[in-house]
């Protein structure tokens, strides 16, 4: 790739569309919001040309959902309802979705099509499954940008840090040896969705091609190195994908209003530094998807993370430290690992 290519950053205004009332945790805000905190930012503004995002059909929405599902959400936005108690479906927020989707299409056709080494949108909706949108996620756009690498031959990553476990993709990629979906996040026992246990590991070709790793509650920078240290980078290392897909937003941070974690900033920009490392040591084009966070400090965890994805040297939002990577790691967390690499065992070296 010509290194004076600026990294595409997709975002469409209907991406502030996607709301389900005043009074829930997701703020739609938080899209503008961002894109005008990245045009502020000088180190930030020059590393990044920010592109509109599309609007897919339902052609492209098939890639990953039934065609009754697809049609149940349209239904619900001109009749009312909810997907579940958590997700009613409002009047725009279907189009917003598609154009979320359209986003990070794009940014997987960037890489594929046009050379490009790291992409970034605004996506990570990835509760939605085949037939089902729950937690705040109608149409999977992570799933779709997946789905179509492979189908263009790709290997591809999915590595899922949001808090909570990414069902939909999982489900979507359950039997598929193509994509490897890894998911780190908070234990399902004490956070929805409740799924993502060790001993989900795919099933029939894709068996050991699904990775669930939970984490303790008030896991820190210190939990999260010695978790991708000791599982993900090998995995990486043995599956070499040609493209590596990040999602998850602000929620492992120890302030998120959702969630029990303990991600510093420091923290956050990690997991933004490591997933593209993982991505440029393995030859694989890179995507960044932000969507997630709750609370007052979402924007500013977006921030860190991109600070760690771009590798520029901007201060980091002010905020405690809370851990140290080399420290010892939770005994939890340890022995959960042990655990997962002795089932994982059968399909991958560790």
């Amino acid at each position: 790739m010509d290194k004076d290519k600026k990294i595409p950053l997709f975002f469409h205004e209907k991406y502030g569309s996607y709301r389900f009332g005043k009074l829930h945790p997701f703020d739609p805000e938080r899209f503008p919001k961002f894109i005008g905190a990245v045009k502020k930012e000088e180190k930030m503004s020059s590393e990044v040309d920010i592109l509109e995002s599309p609007s897919v059909d339902d052609k492209v929405l098939r890639t990953v959902h039934t065609s009754e599902y697809i049609k149940k959400v349209e239904q619900m936005e001109r009749v009312g309802g909810a997907l579940t108690m958590d997700t009613p479906v409002k009047k725009g927020s279907p189009e917003a979705a598609r154009h979320i989707v359209g986003g990070s299409l794009e940014a997987a056709k960037a890489i594929n099509e046009k050379g490009y080494e790291m992409v970034i949108n605004l996506g990570g909706l990835h509760h939605a499954g085949p037939n089902y949108g729950e937690g705040f996620c109608m149409f999977n756009d992570v799933a779709v940008a997946a789905r179509y690498l492979a189908d263009q031959g790709k290997k591809v990553i999915v590595f899922d840090t949001d808090a909570h476990q990414g069902n939909g993709t999982m489900d979507i990629f359950l039997k598929d040896p193509n994509v490897l979906f890894i998911s780190i996040h908070q234990d399902p026992s004490t956070l929805y969705p409740g799924r993502g246990y060790i001993q989900e590991i795919g099933e029939g070709e894709g068996k050991g091609f699904t990775v669930n790793i939970p984490m303790p509650r008030d896991a820190n920078i210190t939990e999260y190195h010695h978790a991708i240290e000791e599982v993900v980078k090998p995995l990486v290392e043995q599956f070499s994908p040609e493209v590596l897909i990040r999602n998850g937003g602000s929620d492992p941070h120890h302030a998120d209003s959702l969630t029990d974690l303990a991600l510093d900033m420091r923290g956050l920009k990690y997991l933004g530094e490591v997933s593209r490392t993982m991505a440029h040591d393995a030859g694989a084009g890179y995507m960044d998807l932000m969507l997630s966070g709750y609370g007052r400090r979402v924007l500013e965890g977006w921030k860190a993370i991109t600070i760690g994805s771009l590798g520029i040297d901007i201060p980091l939002p002010t905020d405690q430290k809370i851990g140290k990577i080399g420290y010892e790691p939770k005994r939890e967390l340890v022995e959960k690992l042990n655990g997962l690499k002795k089932i994982l065992s059968g399909h991958w070296d560790f």
